[in-house]
């Protein structure tokens, strides 16, 4: 029988280098948010003076121009680094807020395929709930919110265009309490099948010079991502 003695167990694993490689891997994850409704003067340079004011780490500004005109087309693209964490901060901070006399509309940006781009990613049918797609509580009707107005965009015009794709029951278009002025954006409510179709349809097109957003209203407890809260 050999004497030798018994080889030596492997060290543990350091999972405390683990956790920190985890956190490290975090802490640079980058996130790109989409800020709507802005105002045709606000630059890339302004844009980031504003997150950086409440303490994001900025790794890129893109401010979207109409390739014929070379105008600013009312919205841009702001990609932080710090992962969820700091664009749950970001949101939390600059949505809603006032940027050269227009109240910003900010969330996570998502590829078209992942987003709910018409208000959901392929809801199908009205959306017939239970699912993380358009209309996924199954209701009725469904309230659309619309960003990146023109401020000369009225209630009429708003009818005119989203009448073609079904009944209206509601639109609402909110002004600022002090100056009466319309902020921006407005929502509209229509029958859950006739909503998808509009949504989808209006979605990233011309309404008075401006190109507006269109997506499903949720309320802000839903969460920070792709859709915007109800006022």
């Amino acid at each position: 029988m050999s004497d030798r003695s018994a080889s030596p167990d492997p060290p543990p694993a350091d999972d405390a280098g683990a956790g920190a490689d985890a956190d490290a891997g975090a802490a640079e994850e980058e996130v790109k948010l989409y800020v709507g409704n802005l105002s045709y003067d606000t630059s890339e340079d302004s844009l980031r003076k504003a997150f950086i004011s409440c303490g994001s780490t900025i790794s890129d500004v893109f401010l979207p121009t109409d390739r014929y005109t070379g105008r600013p087309r009312g919205f841009a693209f702001v990609t932080l680094t710090g992962g969820s964490a700091a664009a749950e901060k970001a949101i939390s901070a600059m949505d809603q807020t006032d940027l050269d006399g227009r109240s910003i509309r900010v969330n996570v940006s998502k590829p078209r395929g992942e987003s709910d781009r018409g208000g959901g990613g392929g809801g199908g049918g009205g959306g017939g709930g239970g699912g993380s797609g358009f209309n996924a509580s199954g209701l009725s009707d469904v309230k659309l919110y619309v960003g990146n107005l023109n401020f000369d965009t009225t209630e009429d015009s708003l009818r005119d265009v989203f009448s073609k794709y079904g009944t209206i029951s509601d639109i609402f278009l909110p002004t600022d309490r002090e100056s009466g002025r319309p902020r921006g954006f407005a929502f509209v409510t229509m029958p859950a099948a006739e909503a998808e179709e509009a949504c989808s349809a209006i979605n990233e097109t011309d309404i008075d010079g401006r190109t507006v957003r269109v997506n499903e209203s949720l309320p802000k407890s839903s969460g920070y991502g792709g859709r915007r809260g109800y006022e």
